[in-house]
């Protein structure tokens, strides 16, 4: 072959050694390339988003489990309110619907009050419900709320029967309460009691 049927050959392989080359050098530069600045502020941006979402929701459960722990302290106090009454009501006598200091004094109500008075162990104790709290008194004492200030009552019921000592029935109370504990409309706790104690002494 002459020179000049080999000129095309040449230059063919010159050509594709180049290619080859170019592309070598391009694999190798995009590499050892770095992040450029938009990729970076995208990052942190996309970072800092998650971040925020996930500091906000590990605060959320943080103060809805210090409300939950606050409402149950609450409730449980109000527990032992409504048990210490509903103790003092089973082991009384004399119910009387209303706030008779009279020990021997007895009254029945069905449609409801919202005083009551028992006798228990010889001294008067009247339970009330004055303003969002249940008051109690004891003989000649001065009234005193037996629910804390973060308990609204709002419906407080007595309801007595059986009273008179001429008939043969067990005198026995309906209590009926009903409210909601915490001060804000968004973390309040309702609740709603209906109890029947019935006079543990007989009534024969």
């Amino acid at each position: 072959m002459d020179k000049y049927t080999l000129e095309p050959v040449n230059q063919y392989n010159k050509m594709k050694n180049k290619s080859n080359n170019l592309k070598f050098f391009d694999v190798h530069s995009r590499s050892k390339r770095g992040f450029t600045l938009v990729e970076m502020l995208i990052a942190v941006t996309l970072f800092t988003i998650i971040a925020f979402f996930s500091i906000g929701a590990i605060l959320s459960i943080f103060d809805a489990n210090r409300k939950a722990r606050s409402s149950k302290t609450v409730m449980d106090n109000f527990n032992f309110a409504v048990e210490n009454m509903v103790r003092n009501v089973r082991f009384g006598d004399h119910y009387y619907c209303g706030d008779s200091p009279d020990t021997s004094s007895t009254n029945d109500c069905s449609s409801g009050g919202e005083s009551f008075s028992v006798t228990f162990d010889g001294v008067r104790i009247i339970y009330m419900k004055n303003g969002d709290a249940i008051q109690k008194k004891v003989g000649a004492g001065n009234y005193e709320n037996i629910t804390s200030p973060d308990t609204i009552v709002q419906n407080l019921k007595f309801y007595v029967f059986n009273t008179a000592s001429s008939d043969d029935k067990q005198p026995y109370v309906i209590i009926v309460i009903q409210g909601y504990v915490g001060n804000k409309p968004s973390t309040q706790t309702k609740f709603s009691i209906q109890t029947l104690i019935s006079q543990r002494k007989l009534d024969l």
